[in-house]
């Protein structure tokens, strides 16, 4: 390695010193060439060795995992003496779902080569952040990115990590938003105003290297997988960006802003699952959150206590504190409404436990 050579170059001009002070004090000459050979060898032959043997597993490790892993996690797996697992392996992580809101649309309004640059420019740029606050990426999926935390390497943490990506991703698409403004026409108006959601859950789920004997992919499996896919896809029906499980939440709700959005069953699940929104860093909550968050959370605990007609109206009020911007089409509290009007006509009685169940992804 490149830090032995300062020692070799060291002990090379220690010899010369010496040879040229036994010379010049003691008239004794001595070879100085072939101790300096020997010295000049011995580190070439200390450096092949560790470049074609001892370095053979972080190479190995940086040609397996480098498309999907930062180079820190890639260093910590060296450094830590963890063997990739290859296959499948269980463990308790964090999967991250991401799409483009209504990407077909765009499809629809920009040329074929418009599109690819706009969407390179996107993933490069959501990728980067994934892989700065280690995450795996897993896959895309067309405009979808579909990654992980946990695993090839530990990460302690791991559900903060996702949360504090999707908050990253978010600022992020907002600077971007405002660039493509700045381009005036070169981009359509659905291009200024794109938004981006996110479904966060963590839980058991089987990651490694799976398909077939000639193409693999390192992906993950199970069913916190599933449900972080169906909180990405469902975030549309609330209105919201980013969408969280309770497993999530539990582990990181003291570092970031929240909204308690739903006690929901989503499509193809059975039992229900309490979700939340994630707004914000605990230090960053936006203008007018407060006022929002205490309007809205008076709201949901009339409806949970089956009070719809006072819920109606405490909705009534925080919807007209919530932020309508382009390409928002609902929000939180206005789902209750209709829902309260319902449950009006329609008492769910007094076992209910809370739940609506969804239709649609």
């Amino acid at each position: 390695p490149f830090w032995s050579l300062p020692i070799s170059i060291f002990a090379v001009m220690v010899w010369i010193i010496f040879s040229y002070y036994q010379f010049l004090n003691q008239l004794i000459m001595i070879d100085m060439v072939r101790p300096i050979i020997a010295i000049i060898g011995t580190y070439i032959g200390f450096f092949l060795y560790n470049f074609l043997i001892a370095e053979k597993d972080k190479r190995f490790l940086k040609n397996t995992f480098s498309t999907y892993i930062s180079p820190e996690l890639i260093d910590q797996m060296y450094e830590n003496k963890e063997e990739p697992q290859l296959g499948g392996n269980e463990g308790y992580h964090t999967a991250f779902f991401t799409d483009i809101q209504s990407f077909s649309a765009f499809s629809e309004k920009l040329s074929a080569p418009d599109l690819v640059e706009l969407l390179n420019d996107y993933l490069t740029e959501m990728t980067d952040i994934l892989l700065d606050n280690k995450g795996t990426l897993d896959k895309y999926i067309g405009d979808a990115i579909v990654a992980f935390y946990g695993a090839p390497a530990p990460v302690e943490d791991h559900e903060y990590w996702g949360c504090l990506t999707a908050i990253k991703m978010q600022e992020r698409l907002a600077e971007l938003r405002k660039k493509w403004q700045a381009e005036g026409n070169r981009w359509p108006e659905i291009v200024h105003n794109m938004q981006n959601r996110i479904g966060i859950n963590s839980g058991p789920m089987v990651t490694g290297n799976m398909g077939s004997s000639m193409r693999m992919n390192y992906t993950m499996m199970g069913d916190t997988v599933n449900l972080a896919a169906r909180l990405e896809a469902s975030a549309k029906q609330y209105g919201v960006y980013i969408q969280v499980a309770e497993e999530t939440y539990k582990k990181c709700k003291d570092k970031f802003i929240w909204r308690d959005l739903d006690y929901v069953i989503v499509m193809g699940k059975t039992e229900p699952a309490k979700v939340y929104e994630l707004i914000s860093e605990v230090n960053s909550i936006p203008n007018g959150y407060n006022k929002l968050l205490k309007a809205y959370n008076e709201g949901l605990n009339l409806y949970r206590s089956q009070n719809w007609k006072k819920a109606i109206d405490a909705f009534k009020a925080s919807d007209q504190l919530e932020e309508m911007f382009p390409g928002r089409k609902t929000n939180p509290s206005q789902i209750y409404i209709p829902r309260c009007e319902y449950y009006l006509k329609n008492p769910p009685g007094h076992n209910w436990n809370g739940s609506w169940e969804l239709t649609k992804k």
